[in-house]
């Protein structure tokens, strides 16, 4: 099992709205629906301690494995979300780490 996690700014001209919009009718609805997929939360963030968050958005996602998931973002099924993701997420600013529980 293998955690990721993806944090993001929103592109300048995405409103929040229509980013919870896409995530819920869209990213949520097929990347749950993934076979390497066991988990996949999204959260909007609201600061931190200093003050203004440096994201908007972080996905916490468990996968099967790193590897899985890389394949599972080049799928058919997954072409919408993919698309979604470059649409509204600012590239530049979006940071993507994974790694495992220590037990």
């Amino acid at each position: 099992m293998q955690k990721v996690y993806c944090l993001y700014k929103l592109k300048p001209g995405v409103t929040a709205e229509e980013y919870v919009e896409w995530s819920r009718t869209v990213d949520q609805a097929i990347t749950r629906q993934q076979p390497c997929v066991h988990r996949f939360r999204v959260l909007q963030l609201g600061g931190s301690r200093g003050g203004a968050s440096p994201w908007d958005i972080v996905e916490d996602i468990e996968v099967e494995s790193w590897e899985a998931w890389e394949q599972c973002l080049t799928t058919p099924e997954m072409a919408e979300v993919v698309a979604g993701f470059r649409r509204m997420a600012d590239r530049e600013s979006a940071v993507t780490v994974f790694g495992s529980e220590i037990e």
